[in-house]
C-alpha cells in the first residue's frame, strides 16, 4: 500500500499544482533561472498533439511547395489536381509519421517524468522534414 501512496505523490510533485496545458503553438525560447512552466508540457497527449500539429503544418508546406513545382515543370491544365495529390499524401504521411513520433515521445518523457518544452515537438517534426528530403535525393538518384 504505502508503494502505491509513493507513487502518486511522486507523481504530483512533477506536474505543478493549477497546471493548464499551453496554446498552441506557445513557442518561447526559456532562458534565466526561472522556469515558467506555462511552456512546458506534461501529459502524453499534449506531446502528441503538439508534435501532430507541427509534423501536418511543416509537412503540408514542404509538400505544397513540391506539388507547386511539380505542377510548374508538368504544364498541363490539371495542375491543381497536382497540387491537391501532393497535400492529401503529405497529410497521410504527417499523421502517421506524427502520431508515431509523438506517441514515442510522450511515452518517454513520460515515464521519466520529464518536462517538455513546447520546442521539442517543433524540433522533431523539422527532424521528420529533413529526413523526407534527404530520402526523396536519394531516391531519384536511383531511377535517374
Amino acid at each position: 500500500m504505502s508503494d502505491i501512496v509513493a507513487d502518486i505523490q511522486l507523481d504530483a510533485v512533477y506536474i505543478p499544482y493549477g497546471y493548464q496545458t499551453p496554446s498552441f503553438p506557445s513557442l518561447r525560447w526559456p532562458t534565466g533561472p526561472r522556469m515558467e512552466t506555462k511552456y512546458y508540457l506534461y501529459y502524453r497527449y499534449d506531446i502528441w498533439r503538439f508534435t501532430l500539429f507541427w509534423t501536418l503544418i511543416l509537412y503540408s508546406a514542404v509538400h505544397a511547395v513540391a506539388g507547386l513545382w511539380a505542377a510548374l515543370m508538368n504544364r498541363r491544365l490539371k495542375s491543381g489536381l497536382i497540387i491537391a495529390v501532393y497535400l492529401f499524401i503529405g497529410g497521410i504521411e504527417a499523421f502517421i509519421s506524427g502520431s508515431i513520433i509523438g506517441a514515442i515521445l510522450g511515452l518517454i518523457y513520460s515515464s521519466g517524468s520529464f518536462t517538455m518544452s513546447t520546442w521539442i515537438p517543433f524540433i522533431w517534426a523539422v527532424v521528420q522534414i529533413l529526413t523526407i528530403i534527404m530520402i526523396s535525393y536519394s531516391m531519384s538518384a536511383v531511377v535517374m
